[in-house]
């Protein structure tokens, strides 16, 4: 007779394993291949905004009030899809008052960057002092802009900060 090999409960257990450890490297391995770009500190972007002296064809946003902390310009060819961020024209005397009174605190410093795409090729440049900021590239022309700043959503955040809450 014909009868099927025992399984025992172990060697079940062992393939069950197998397949979540398949499925947990999968998961981490598809959030490791976003598209990610990086920040590059530069000084003379950081001068550019100090002097208004910014290329005009990039699109302009800001994060924050009439004292902002972050301060970006994208090429046109990229859209922002977000409540967050507001548009700003860079030759406007508003502009000019908000990279003035762009936020700073102690050991945050203003700094100028290029914002590289996951290619390293330049696509925008921003100011600001919050050094810990993603740059994700969702399709082909959406950028998504993500300053860190748990120390400024108030101390019930539990971010331990609480300097300003916008």
């Amino acid at each position: 007779m014909n009868q099927p090999p025992k399984y025992s409960k172990h060697i079940r257990l062992d393939n069950l394993r197998a397949i979540a450890l398949v499925i947990i490297s999968l998961i981490l391995i598809a959030g490791c291949t976003a598209k990610y770009g990086s920040l590059k500190q530069d000084a003379e972007v950081q001068q550019a905004f100090e002097s208004n002296r910014l290329p005009m064809d990039y699109k302009y946003f800001y994060y924050g009030d009439s004292e902002p902390y972050v301060l970006f310009g994208i090429e046109p060819r990229y859209e922002m899809d977000s409540k967050m961020w507001r548009d700003i024209a860079p030759d406007t005397a508003e502009f000019e008052d908000m990279t003035r009174w762009i936020w700073e605190d102690y050991g945050y410093y203003k700094f100028g960057a290029d914002i590289l795409d996951p290619n390293g090729i330049k696509v925008g440049i921003m100011y600001t002092a919050i050094r810990e900021t993603s740059v994700k590239f969702v399709g082909d022309n959406q950028i998504v802009v993500i300053p860190n700043t748990p120390f400024l959503w108030g101390p019930e955040s539990g971010g331990g900060g609480g300097i300003r809450v916008p």
